[in-house]
């Protein structure tokens, strides 16, 4: 039998387009490709994080780490495509026309769209450019998947630290065609999620059934670790630590109970740590009532059975322990084009992890509960 998935959790890799408009409006405000001497092409994101590992001159990321999907980074050649910047990618990365060719060798039909370069600019502190900068890639990441729309569907990004514009865009974004959107996944500033000044983002989200994204690295303060003083390798193998701050307070105080119909998606946080967290998190709000909001009355993992999801790559320890987080509640994705993802080898690996599983059960995690969530069409099992 030929097996097939649809990724839940794969990326585009914006073009210097994406940024030209910016750095004409904002000069040196914008986020923009320089040519860095060490790293080639190069995304500086002002403000964002600081300057990292990556480069001694600017605070950003290379461009062509971004897109390294099926290499190795010990490898010298590795690192001469990523200095190759957009030179050195896949046909597929920039033109959603060659793209499926790149997908038919990992038994992929579908792919959910979220950013990449963007990552950064999650966290820039100048929001009236990070509100532009938001409106220009919705603008241009609609285009792109609207070249492929039996392929490809993008996500609508929303500048959540100012929460009218978010809801400007979020309108904006719903009436151009957009069905799902990606939010920080940590809250903005000192307004945590719970916070009313929130509510009628949820309200029109929840009233367009509109998933509501929140992918690893999109920090809305702290640049692509959320970790201040963490190295990469604690950063990396810890980062589970900052979507579990955000759920906890999505439950605990009240979002999801106060709007019983939003969705919400938890992506490439993996999730072989998820069934033992939820269960502390039942015993917490058991111990510690007084301190949720008193519109809680279900355990957090009724909330989470009920209105959330999570992606996972390659965590044989999720599909172990599936039904202590849900099977209905888990979905796949092959992370393309980035270095953790397991194109081409999708589903070699997915055979691998999926050892002893019902085939049901292997359906409903890499093809039907993302069709159910984002309303698409799924081939008979």
């Amino acid at each position: 039998m030929e097996r097939f998935a649809y990724s839940a959790d794969s990326h585009i890799v914006e073009p210097p387009e994406v940024f030209n408009a910016l750095e004409r409006r904002f000069g040196e405000r914008a986020p923009r490709i320089v040519q860095d001497p060490e790293w080639g092409d190069f995304l500086v994101t002002p403000g964002a994080g600081g300057r990292d590992r990556f480069s001694e001159r600017y605070p950003g990321v290379p461009v062509g780490r971004l897109a390294i999907a099926g290499a190795s980074l010990d490898r010298p050649e590795t690192q001469a495509k990523i200095r190759q910047g957009y030179a050195g990618m896949n046909k597929g990365i920039l033109n959603p026309a060659e793209r499926n060719a790149d997908q038919a060798v990992d038994g992929v039909r579908f792919e959910v769209l979220y950013p990449s370069l963007y990552f950064r600019v999650f966290a820039l502190p100048d929001t009236e450019v990070l509100v532009a900068a938001f409106q220009e890639y919705n603008d241009w990441l609609l285009d792109y998947a609207n070249r492929a729309p039996d392929r490809l569907m993008g996500l609508a990004l929303l500048p959540m630290a100012d929460p009218d514009a978010a809801l400007a865009e979020l309108d904006r974004s719903l009436k151009a065609g957009y069905r799902s959107v990606c939010i920080p996944c940590t809250a903005p500033g000192k307004l945590p999620y719970h916070d009313p000044a929130y509510d009628k983002v949820w309200a029109l989200a929840e009233e367009a059934n509109c998933p509501l994204g929140m992918h690893i690295f999109t920090s809305a303060a702290e640049g692509v670790t959320g970790m201040a003083g963490a190295d990469p390798i604690l950063s990396y193998a810890s980062s589970a630590t900052i979507i579990q701050f955000t759920v906890e307070d999505l439950i605990c105080h009240g979002v999801a109970a106060r709007f019983p119909r939003l969705k919400f998606v938890c992506a490439e946080w993996e999730i072989g740590w998820l069934g033992h967290w939820l269960e502390r998190l039942d015993h917490a709000y058991y111990r510690n009532r007084q301190v949720a909001a008193p519109e809680v009355t279900m355990k957090p993992t009724q909330y989470w059975a009920r209105q959330f999801y999570a992606t996972f790559e390659d965590d044989a320890i999720g599909v172990q322990t599936r039904s202590h987080i849900g099977v209905p509640t888990l979905m796949w994705g092959n992370d393309y084009p980035h270095h953790d993802s397991i194109w081409p080898n999708s589903q070699k690996v997915l055979d691998d992890i999926f050892t002893g599983v019902p085939d049901a059960d292997r359906y409903a995690m890499t093809v039907a509960n993302a069709a159910q969530l984002y309303g698409l069409f799924a081939p008979p099992e």
